[in-house]
């Protein structure tokens, strides 16, 4: 089982007639978990559309634009669960998000917040100072399209909660799942090379690190040919019920 259906279980195996949402939905493999678990809708908002076909076909996903750093854009009480999965770090005020969601998921409600923690990023490489001092590079870098990250995220997400509690938006903490899947692949589109890439890009503005870097990402590519490598990451997932 990996991620986007972890964290859809945690949000229920039987959502029979729920209004659900993903926040932040990619191209909707969280969508398509939820999915299995029969809500009557899932609404499936991010910035960019790029929902895979299949799930953009199913009747019962609504896609719709939106800026999350803008709030979100349903009516107050309208879901019985949402999703936030790896979006936090890329908002402006993760907590204003945190009181949005709270307004928007009806009393009684489930909120699950999961988020990876980039710091924990597990390589075999041949060159374990190498791996770290990229990995620490990366954490403190802008590792994706958006301009802001946080690769503390992860081992943030209680405080959040609290902080959207003395905002007058309270949460009660039904439970914390954390967990590591582990990946040996390495082939171009997998999320070991995606991950590494961004680790790559991170380096990109210091030549010398940058041609090391670009050799480490040979390095990973030969150890996974040689059935050697692994790919891990921590992964924290609070599940929130709206008070």
């Amino acid at each position: 089982m990996g991620r986007h259906e972890r964290v859809a279980a945690l949000v229920g195996e039987d959502l029979a007639g729920l209004e659900v949402a993903d926040l932040g939905c990619g191209p909707g493999r969280t969508v398509r978990a939820l999915l299995a678990a029969g809500p009557r809708r899932v609404h499936a908002l991010d910035r960019t559309s790029g929902l895979d076909d299949d799930v953009l076909a199913d009747a019962r996903v609504r896609s719709r634009l939106a800026d999350l750093d803008e709030g979100v854009p349903l009516a107050d009480g309208s879901l019985d669960a949402a999703v936030s999965l790896n979006v936090v770090e890329h908002l402006g005020s993760p907590v204003d998000h945190l009181v949005d969601c709270h307004r928007a998921v009806a009393p009684g409600g489930r909120l699950v917040l999961a988020h990876s923690d980039w710091d924990t990023a597990l390589f075999t490489s041949s060159d374990d100072g190498l791996t770290r001092a990229l990995v620490d590079r990366f954490v403190a870098a802008a590792h994706g399209p958006a301009p802001r990250s946080d690769g503390f995220m992860g081992r943030k997400l209680l405080a959040l909660s609290d902080a959207s509690g003395a905002r007058g938006a309270p949460w009660e903490v039904e439970g914390v799942e954390v967990w590591a899947d582990g990946h040996r692949r390495f082939d171009d589109g997998s999320v070991a090379w995606k991950v590494a890439t961004a680790v790559l890009a991170a380096a990109g503005d210091e030549p010398a690190l940058a041609a090391r870097a670009a050799g480490w990402v040979e390095d990973l590519r030969a150890l996974a040919d040689a059935g050697q490598f692994l790919f891990a990451v921590t992964d924290v997932a609070v599940v929130l019920r709206r008070a």
